[in-house]
């Protein structure tokens, strides 16, 4: 990837070496809390469903209110609070584990609140990144900061693999939260980010929340993007509620060999963040975007697949998947988050990222609840994969049912103010609320 000039200039990569850290450690807390409820805790389906739903299930709880702060605060302050905070609460695992008195309610805890802190600095960083590098430069700049997620990806399985081997699963938690002290120190220095606030006196929380939901929903950009993230999410929060539990109890992978094939989609995160700005620059954003949502459904069918085949081809097909799976979440967080911070007020940034956080990661706790019931009674644990992977491929639909299914381009005319006037499908401008 090209290293664009005038996001050095900024202090960007700076920014980007923080997300870099902090990223690699949360992935190595996403591959070992499932094992901990696996091989310490004797977790089975419905443990599971309930572990992978406790993180978002804090959305439930502060998804709309996240937003808020995230706007009526100095984001770079916010940023920095949510990454100590996180570190402080992951290193309790480590801590109850060594007192023995770790279960699976401390992970459920655990899991809620760091869920909750990384609302907010999701809803804090979409904010600030615009102030950092500009409007224009947003392209490049959201292609590095998912290829710093990729970097996580690639780097933060394998080595997880390796610690929970070497240390055990509760202790490898404890890079995380030192990757998130690291984090925050890197944020020192970079410049500060006061919200823009409208003239005239404060919005009240709860109205102010509230203007995010309807500004949102009225916007026939945002809205289908929102509800096909929700729609992906929910189906998302299906399959991974029991991908752990089925590569390793009934494909028979150790946690190295999982960490190996989870690296395998950090590769394809990688691509993906590399030809995410040449796509849209290409092809648009509408069917590229509607093909990053069908193509992970795709690339989930292999992973039941790889039951009764041979050890080798067993690998493969979890690693293709995988590998594809990223590739095109990452290509679909790249356009998505570019239009998302290119066309909505600076002031409105943070209470639109957490209202759409609130509704698609708020979905996200029942779908992994009904996977964690399918899989225990009903279905099954493959047909329940089945099934999630199959409901992924129909989220492509709300993208192309809606009229952003021919935005091309986001338009670089920008008034007085500093946003964008338009966003072209060619003749027609599609970012006009009803």
């Amino acid at each position: 990837m090209a290293v664009p000039v005038a996001l050095v200039k900024t202090g960007f990569f700076r920014l980007w070496a923080g997300e870099t850290f902090s990223i690699a450690g949360s992935q190595i807390t996403y591959f070992a809390m499932p094992l901990i409820a696996v091989l310490l805790l004797d977790a089975g389906s419905w443990e599971m469903g309930i572990v992978a739903a406790a993180g978002s299930a804090a959305t439930l709880v502060f998804g709309l209110s996240a937003g808020v702060w995230a706007d009526a605060m100095e984001r770079r302050r916010v940023l920095q609070a949510a990454n100590l905070a996180r570190a402080l609460i992951l290193a309790a695992v480590p801590v109850m584990w060594l007192l023995d008195a770790l279960s699976l309610w401390v992970l459920v805890t655990v899991t809620f609140l760091v869920g909750a802190l990384s609302l907010l600095f999701d809803s804090a960083m979409s904010a600030y990144l615009p102030k950092v590098v500009g409007k224009k430069q947003l392209g490049p700049a959201n292609s590095w900061m998912e290829g710093s997620a990729a970097v996580g990806e690639v780097a933060g399985p394998g080595l997880a693999g390796v610690l929970v081997h070497a240390v055990g699963a509760p202790l490898a938690v404890l890079v995380d939260a030192l990757s998130y002290f690291a984090s925050a120190i890197a944020l020192r220095g970079l410049p500060r980010a006061a919200p823009e606030a409208p003239d005239g006196p404060r919005t009240p929380h709860f109205k102010a929340a509230v203007e995010g939901l309807r500004l949102l929903m009225r916007d026939r950009i945002q809205r289908p993007l929102a509800l096909a993230a929700a729609h992906f999410n929910f189906f998302t929060s299906m399959f991974y509620a029991l991908y752990t539990l089925y590569v390793v109890q009934e494909l028979g992978f150790s946690p190295v060999v999982l960490g190996v094939l989870s690296a395998a989609g950090g590769l394809g995160g990688l691509l993906g963040s590399t030809v995410a700005s040449w796509i849209s620059r290409r092809f648009g954003y509408g069917t590229p975007l509607a093909l990053a949502y069908a193509v992970p459904g795709i690339a989930g069918l292999l992973v039941p697949l790889a039951e009764h085949q041979d050890r080798f081809t067993a690998l493969v097909l979890v690693g293709l998947s995988q590998f594809f799976w990223v590739l095109a979440v990452v290509v679909n967080l790249v356009m998505s988050e570019t239009v998302k911070q290119t066309l909505v007020p600076d002031h409105m940034l943070g209470r639109v990222t957490g209202t759409v956080r609130f509704l698609s990661w708020g979905v996200e706790p029942f779908g992994a609840l009904l996977a964690g019931a399918l899989g225990a009674s009903l279905l099954g644990i493959r047909s329940t994969l089945v099934l999630a992977a199959v409901g992924l491929s129909t989220s492509a639909i709300w993208l192309l049912i809606g009229p952003i299914r021919g935005l091309r381009t986001l338009l670089d005319d920008e008034e007085p103010g500093g946003l964008p006037t338009t966003a072209a499908t060619g003749d027609a401008a599609l970012n006009e609320t009803t």
